[in-house]
């Protein structure tokens, strides 16, 4: 009798594992079967899909949206004036309103890029969007109940951010950034010329390290101290000058195999770009997420390093997680040929030992580096389509969810604010 027992709890927990396997990676894009068509790519230039085309096109795409749904309604308010990088607008009629904020020049740029995507998305709908009234952070530091680049996945915060796109997609105005399609555009024209075994052989980084993670605040310090002097690595802190000597382009981080990316004060805004690239981007787990994060799959160094090399996902050690809540958002760790960007640990202490591994195995290495591009790319989950369906979902999950209190007035029209960067005329 109790033989039976066992053996019936031990069939109900590997149903149980399924299932779980199963609901993780439903409606997950898969590379092998992403479109690369022509046709594909004409769609993924389209602005004007429905919403049902938006669904099948980008599989998984809205999964940060559900999450906030999921979150429940909330009560909108008016934000005090003196939250710098917060502002509030509507949309009405199919039209955009500035309606208040806190405006410092520092960020009019990314104001401006956000509120083009975002009127560009509401005037080529191919259906009416509904009237609300929207509240977006333009800070780094992602807040609760607004639009914002990122949030973080420390399981304690009520309410979490609603991811929209980051304000690339219009452009990041400097000489070596640009605008994303931009840079995918060169990013294409190099990798359909080099093949990854004729890239740089070394992991390279750019970067400031006196911005740092709250769980980490030597993050890349460390990461700048345990490369100096290492043939694999070309890891340098950026000069902050008008011309650095040791600037690179967006796109020429793609002439390496390995990316190194390190979280700055919350995100860097450079992952989309690294994706873009068929190149291993080496990183600790991710605690910041962007719209898009969530589709990564990764293998952690302690599995890759182990030798043994599970034909299913795994669960990782406690010990590969920067913190608690990060073992949720980054439960498994893939096999090699599903693999899409490799997490080392949270201190750095086997990056060198990863990237040796990677030259002594480099048709693992080229895989993982074909999978990465092959899935973002690949997708269309870069494409100008794919940020408008997101926009238009957005905006139709956050109309259902918040409840707008109060009187709001009518706002300066989006045009005439473009025009002149505030709200007045004076």
């Amino acid at each position: 009798m109790h033989l039976q027992l066992r053996r019936v709890l031990f069939i109900l927990g590997i149903f149980s594992l399924a299932v779980l396997y199963r609901r993780y990676l439903v409606n997950w894009p898969s590379p092998e079967s992403a479109p690369s068509t022509r046709d594909a790519q004409k769609r993924w230039k389209s602005l004007g899909l429905t919403e049902e085309q938006c669904k099948v096109e980008f599989p998984a795409l809205e999964r940060e949206i559900d999450n906030a749904v999921a979150e429940g309604k909330f009560v909108l308010k008016k934000e005090r004036e003196d939250v710098p990088g917060s502002i509030q607008g509507q949309i009405k009629d199919g039209k955009v309103s500035y309606l208040r904020g806190y405006i410092l020049m520092d960020f009019l740029q990314r104001i401006g890029a956000i509120l083009h995507s975002l009127h560009k998305a509401i005037i080529t709908s191919p259906t009416p969007l509904p009237d609300t009234v929207f509240s977006i952070s333009i800070n780094d530091i992602p807040r609760p109940n607004t639009w914002s680049f990122v949030r973080s996945d420390d399981e304690f915060s009520p309410h979490t951010p609603w991811l929209m796109p980051h304000f690339s997609s219009w452009s990041w105005p400097l000489p070596y950034v640009g605008p994303l399609d931009e840079a995918l555009t060169k990013i294409e024209k190099y990798e359909n010329r080099v093949p990854w075994l004729d890239k740089i052989d070394t992991a390279v980084w750019r970067g400031t390290p006196w911005f740092n993670p709250g769980w980490s605040v030597g993050l890349r310090p460390k990461l700048v101290e345990i490369t100096e002097g290492k043939g694999w690595a070309d890891v340098q802190v950026w000069g902050q000058g008008q011309d650095p000597k040791n600037t690179l382009n967006i796109d020429e981080f793609c002439k390496y195999r390995y990316i190194i990316y390190a979280e700055g004060k919350t995100y860097s805004g450079r992952l989309p770009y690294h994706q873009a690239c068929a190149s291993i981007i080496l990183t600790p787990p991710l605690t910041f997420l962007l719209h898009t994060t969530h589709l990564m799959r990764p293998i952690f160094s302690s599995v890759l390093l182990s030798g043994s090399h599970p034909k299913t996902p795994t669960s990782p050690p406690s010990s590969a997680y920067p913190l608690p809540a990060t073992a949720k958002t980054w439960p498994y760790s893939y096999p090699p040929d599903q693999a899409d960007v490799i997490f080392v640990k949270p201190d750095w202490s086997d990056l060198e030992a990863t990237v040796l591994w990677l030259r002594a195995h480099p048709d693992v290495g080229a895989d993982i580096a074909r999978r990465q591009r092959a899935r973002v790319v690949g997708g269309g989950y870069l494409s100008e389509a794919a940020e408008t369906c997101y926009w238009r979902s957005l905006i139709r999950a956050w109309s259902r969810m918040a409840q707008v209190e109060g009187s709001w007035g009518e706002g300066m029209r989006w045009e005439t604010f473009s025009l002149l960067g505030k709200t007045t005329f004076d």
